[in-house]
């Protein structure tokens, strides 16, 4: 009989401590603390003054060239990353700039943002865009977003909202440049960009009326730019003696133009050339004119506005109005920059016309 002490088995031995760590545990990891001003200071020799100054783009600065050059290096390489909240609480800015439009998926507004961001990112601001859809209750919603003091400025093209609306609900807090349709009377707080037009779409119907046709349409909606494009058709073609025709759209969309002109070709169609009020409402009236067996231009002549990139790549290419959006929108940031950081704080509002060019191609 074996002895019962004999045969208990022996207790484990405990697994021997790691020989890396020596058998004791790792510290907690301290985290990598961000470089700060200070810190570049102290790597350069110069004083935090003139650090602030250099990082935080400070104009006019007085800090020489080759002190600039040994900040902003000994900054790089450091890692150093400018803390904008901070920043932000110590101006009560945010250095962030809006734009606000009514459709981001109409061509004519992509380049207007592109243009108008690369300005704001020169000058050290960020961009948001809001897009309203061109709705009086989401352009009311920006209005009371611009109230809640995100951005310092924005530049805002608005369909149903007025100038006295905007005024009463941001209340002088921050810089606005409005795109408009028209010349207005000079405003007390805003700026204003805009092309005419109703001189534009006139001279464009001239040229419809040069070329021949006496029975012209014009597929438009009212509602922004539309009124006053439709008032400029009006005055050409009665100052020739002609009688202008409207063809109504629910917006400034390919489909609608497709629609509406669907709509015509199913009755008594009588124009040799339409007039559309934008280039997705000509690019929609295009196709169904094509789905009707009407030829372009040689039973029907069209002529949109806008030039946006599809128009010279369409078969045929499109007679149009050029404006240029991203040369505007450069221009609207830079009004809303020199009110913010500049010499025109205290300015009373201006308007500033922008060229138009007539460009003629096969489908007129």
């Amino acid at each position: 009989m074996k002895n019962p002490k004999t045969s208990t088995p022996k207790a484990a031995a405990p697994p021997a401590a790691p020989a890396a760590t020596g058998g004791k545990p790792k510290p907690p990891r301290t985290p990598t603390r961000r470089p700060t001003q200070r810190d570049i200071a102290v790597a350069t020799g110069m004083s935090q003054t003139a650090v602030s100054l250099v990082l935080n783009r400070v104009e006019p600065c007085t800090v020489s060239e080759d002190a600039r050059q040994r900040i902003l290096q000994a900054a790089q390489r450091l890692g150093y990353v400018p803390n904008r909240m901070a920043r932000n609480l110590q101006s009560a800015r945010t250095h962030t700039l809006a734009c606000i439009v009514p459709d981001i998926t109409n061509p004519t507004y992509p380049a207007l943002i592109r243009g108008f961001q690369s300005a704001a990112d020169a000058a050290g601001y960020d961009t948001m865009i809001f897009d309203t859809d061109g709705t009086p209750e989401r352009e009311r919603r920006a209005l009371q977003w611009l109230a809640q003091g995100h951005v310092d400025g924005v530049l805002a093209t608005f369909f149903h909202v007025d100038e006295a609306e905007l005024l009463e609900t941001v209340r002088g807090g921050m810089a606005i440049v409005q795109v408009v349709s028209q010349a207005y009377k000079p405003s007390g707080e805003i700026d204003k960009v805009y092309i005419d037009n109703a001189a534009a779409a006139k001279a464009m119907t001239q040229v419809l009326i040069d070329k021949g046709h006496e029975r012209i349409a014009m597929l438009s909606c009212p509602m922004g730019p539309g009124a006053e494009r439709q008032r400029g058709f009006q005055a050409a073609m009665r100052k020739a003696r002609l009688s202008p025709c409207f063809i109504a759209v629910d917006d400034f969309t390919q489909a609608a133009g497709a629609r509406a002109m669907a709509a015509e070709l199913a009755g008594d169609f009588p124009y040799s050339a339409v007039f559309a009020a934008n280039d997705l409402l000509a690019i929609g009236a295009m196709a169904a004119l094509r789905t009707a067996g009407r030829r372009i231009p040689e039973d029907v002549a069209v002529a949109g506005f806008d030039d946006i990139p599809a128009a010279q790549l369409l078969l045929p290419a499109l007679t149009t109005v050029r404006r240029s959006e991203q040369a505007m929108g450069r221009f609207a940031a830079d009004l809303l920059i020199a009110r913010l950081d500049g010499p025109d704080a205290n300015r009373p509002g201006r308007g500033f016309e922008q060229p138009f060019q007539l460009v003629l191609r096969d489908s007129a």
